[in-house]
């Protein structure tokens, strides 16, 4: 039995005990630090990251505070929105509205055969009023009403658009002719109540 070790393995064992105490003292002492360092260095980037879309964001503040001026002073909100207090006073005001324009642009023989006004369903910032319509009309008068409805004030647009062509076989003098009536067409006008 051999009490003093050999002094090639006594040499190995320091080294290896030297480089376990180390491990130790830089776990102990030091990896913390580095770890907490790493993590503030992301947090710092990520930082830097947010601060740069913000200054980009920040960057385009005027020319859209000058473009919403400039669409503020353009239009006139009152004359967007439907005369009328409440959701009855302003359907009707639009049925008769689409009354006067089939009077006005249309021949007798374009005309409305039902309008019926729906309360919406969804609670909205300003009030919506939808009527639908039901009309038999040509499509040249279809297209001028149309245009008028949506172009001039009170805003109303048209939704929900269907257009049903029927055909009709009429015998004249023993033959079988294919006769065009008016067009079937079904749409929503909407508009808002402030």
């Amino acid at each position: 039995m051999q009490l003093i070790p050999d002094q090639k393995n006594s040499r190995l064992t320091a080294i290896l005990l030297l480089v376990i105490a180390m491990i130790l003292v830089y776990l102990l002492c030091f990896h913390w630090f580095f770890m907490e360092h790493s993590a503030y260095s992301e947090e710092v980037d990520d930082l830097k990251e947010q601060l740069a879309r913000f200054e980009a964001v920040a960057a385009q503040r005027e020319p859209l505070q000058q473009q919403l001026a400039t669409v503020r002073s353009n239009r006139q909100d009152s004359s967007l929105f439907l005369a009328g207090s409440d959701f009855n006073e302003a359907a009707a005001a639009m049925s008769e509205r689409l009354g006067r324009m089939v009077e006005a642009q249309a021949d007798p023989n374009c005309q409305i055969v039902s309008r019926q006004p729906v309360r919406p369903r969804i609670e909205e910032r300003y009030e919506r009023v939808t009527v639908n319509v039901r009309m038999r009309c040509r499509v040249e008068y279809l297209l001028d009403i149309l245009y008028r409805l949506e172009s001039e004030a009170p805003l109303v647009m048209v939704d929900d658009l269907n257009i049903i062509r029927p055909r009709a076989r009429r015998r004249v003098g023993g033959q079988i002719v294919d006769v065009t009536e008016e067009l079937d067409i079904r749409f929503n006008m909407l508009g808002y109540v402030r």
